[in-house]
């Protein structure tokens, strides 16, 4: 946990200058809902044991605010929560998600079109505070620890408003379950639509 508030600390830092910089610059907001098409949770070792699950596909929400430091090139902050979803881990059925805070570049590329406004990247770099929970009576105890956070994606603004993405994210952390350790990685393909908004 406290790695990886330092990591994030750390990349505040980085992107801060950016938002005392001056000049005649736009600062914009994010209001989004996904859909997590494609879900992995991959861990090991704990003991010879190694595994792979496929949850039940879960919905997010997130928001993000971004400071144009140029026409073509934005930093900002951003948050998502990943709504729990299911899966069978050793004969019981268990759910989990992630809440992700980071911080985010966002080049953009302005677009010729009378229904598309611009297409751009995203780069997104923070801390993953996952959760895990068992409901049925006489199974371990489960307790998650935070990790790392990474996303990488691509998306287009619509009529200057709408915003439509494709975005891959991993989270890490550890899974302790009865006492032993388990390295685990949450892995998503997210299909996003959005809404921007001027502040």
């Amino acid at each position: 946990m406290k790695k990886g508030l330092l990591v994030l600390l750390l990349a505040v830092a980085m992107v801060a200058p950016a938002f005392a910089a001056k000049g005649d610059m736009s600062i914009n907001g994010k209001l989004g809902l996904g859909v997590d098409a494609v879900v992995t949770v991959t861990g090991g070792p704990m003991g010879d044991f190694g595994y792979s699950l496929k949850p039940d596909m879960p919905f997010m929400l997130g928001a993000e605010f971004f400071y144009g430091t140029s026409d073509m090139f934005s930093v900002g902050f951003g948050a998502t929560y990943v709504f729990n979803s299911s899966a069978d881990f050793m004969g019981t059925r268990m759910k989990g998600g992630t809440t992700n805070i980071y911080v985010a570049v966002k080049p953009e590329f302005k677009v010729e079109s009378d229904i598309f406004s611009s297409v751009y990247l995203l780069g997104q770099f923070g801390l993953a505070m996952g959760r895990s929970e068992i409901d049925e009576s006489g199974a371990p105890s489960i307790d998650v620890d935070s990790g790392i956070y990474l996303g990488a994606g691509i998306g287009t603004t619509v009529k200057d408003a709408f915003l439509v993405e494709l975005l891959f994210s991993s989270s890490n952390g550890k899974l302790d379950i009865d006492g032993e350790s388990l390295d685990i990685r949450y892995s998503m393909v997210s299909i996003n639509v959005g809404y921007k908004f001027a502040l």
